[in-house]
């Protein structure tokens, strides 16, 4: 039986400061929505971790 990996769900919460060059708002906005802008602040802070249903369990074949 081949052991399966852990794996783990990370939820982050991020902000972030954009700044585009565009000749007006709605041309920044449509900028931004297709392709993003340039990152000049970033603030990350994890919120939670959780493990995840890996596929085996331990009990799995003992007799309660």
């Amino acid at each position: 039986m081949a052991d399966n990996e852990k794996t783990n769900c990370f939820t982050y919460k991020v902000e972030m400061v954009l700044q585009i060059l565009a000749k007006d708002e709605k041309s920044a906005r449509e900028q931004l929505d297709k392709s993003g802008g340039y990152v000049s602040n970033r603030t990350v802070k994890l919120m939670d971790s959780v493990p995840l249903f890996s596929g085996s369990d331990e009990n799995e074949d003992k007799d309660i």
